[in-house]
């Protein structure tokens, strides 16, 4: 059953609702701006009760953050945000894995190699901004991302705090150009969509593709659905109503499971709280889960994972 995302303390027939889970959010071990504390720490003054921590195409902090979470009261979800590209159509197309088991190496393998060509790129970036004449090296830049590689975004972090003069010069768009430029996301290696689904599946993950509007996805939901795509995003911070709408719509065309988040990287400009699912939608999805286990229970796909096991009790 297609349940219904809400905003915070969204009025609904006179009745409030309060978002319960956040199924999308980044931290400092992938491009989020907050450390491990700090993150957590915010989304329980947040009201919010689960949480899944999906790092860009990293999940190995998973058991130190849950300790961490567990001792707050906040439910953990693992999950991670696969960076993938759709090669016949020269487009960007991210993958949430959800509800990871303790061992993922199908995963691991395609996004470990993700990871260490986009390295190689932004180094090549930092090289270009030293051609500019900026004053950038890559051990300065790597301060700023202690547990991963280095991102873009600690690239910008790194300008910004040196030249506080033209913080408003740093955009993504001005340093690395749109994010539509099919030559430059050719060569940063992204995962193959067909290749990420079916490592989540061979993982026994949940794949959704994540904010499909934002990279003009919908034309090709049918053939990630032939991949094994299960479900989609609908609701997210930087969707409007008529994309709220129309993700509804695809999830409802094609049985898929409904997930929502906000996909927190700076509390400068994404509030915890705001964008999600109710209980009751979380609930849903948990027996939407469940359901796909039962019926692929004596396969690879769908293994009841001690991660799940949380919220099947």
């Amino acid at each position: 059953m297609l349940g219904v995302f809400y905003f915070a303390r969204l009025m609904i027939k006179k009745e409030v609702i309060m978002i319960y889970a956040d199924l999308h959010s980044h931290s400092r071990y992938s491009d989020g701006l907050l450390d491990i504390d700090e993150l957590l720490k915010l989304a329980k003054s947040s009201g919010l009760k689960v949480l899944a921590l999906t790092d860009h195409d990293k999940f190995d902090h998973f058991d130190l953050v849950k300790v961490k979470a567990q001792k707050i009261g906040i439910d953990l979800v693992k999950g991670v945000e696969m960076s993938c590209y759709d090669y016949d159509v020269d487009k960007k197309v991210h993958i949430l894995a959800l509800f990871l088991g303790d061992e993922s190496p199908h995963i691991k393998e395609v996004c470990d190699k993700t990871l260490a060509s986009r390295e190689e790129n932004h180094k090549d970036s930092i090289k270009n901004l030293q051609a500019e004449g900026y004053d950038i090296d890559y051990p300065r830049v790597k301060k700023y991302s202690p547990y991963s590689i280095v991102f873009k975004s600690n690239i910008l972090e790194y300008l910004k705090e040196r030249y506080p003069d033209k913080r408003d010069f740093f955009t993504y768009r001005n340093i690395f150009g749109g994010q539509k430029d099919k030559t430059k996301n050719r060569k940063m290696g992204y995962i193959d969509v067909k290749k990420g689904i079916e490592a989540a599946l061979l993982d026994g993950a949940i794949p959704f593709i994540a904010h499909p509007f934002l990279y003009d996805n919908y034309s090709q939901i049918e053939k990630y659905v032939g991949y094994g795509l299960r479900g989609i995003e609908v609701r997210h911070s930087r969707g409007k109503e008529e994309d709220f709408l129309t993700s509804k719509k695809f999830a409802e065309q094609y049985d898929l499971l409904i997930s929502g988040g906000s996909d927190f990287h700076d509390p400068k400009k994404t509030k915890f709280g705001q964008y999600g699912l109710s209980q009751e939608d979380f609930e849903s999805l948990v027996e939407g889960v469940k359901k796909l286990i039962l019926e692929n229970g004596s396969s690879s796909l769908y293994k009841a994972a001690s991660v799940f096991k949380a919220f099947t009790s």
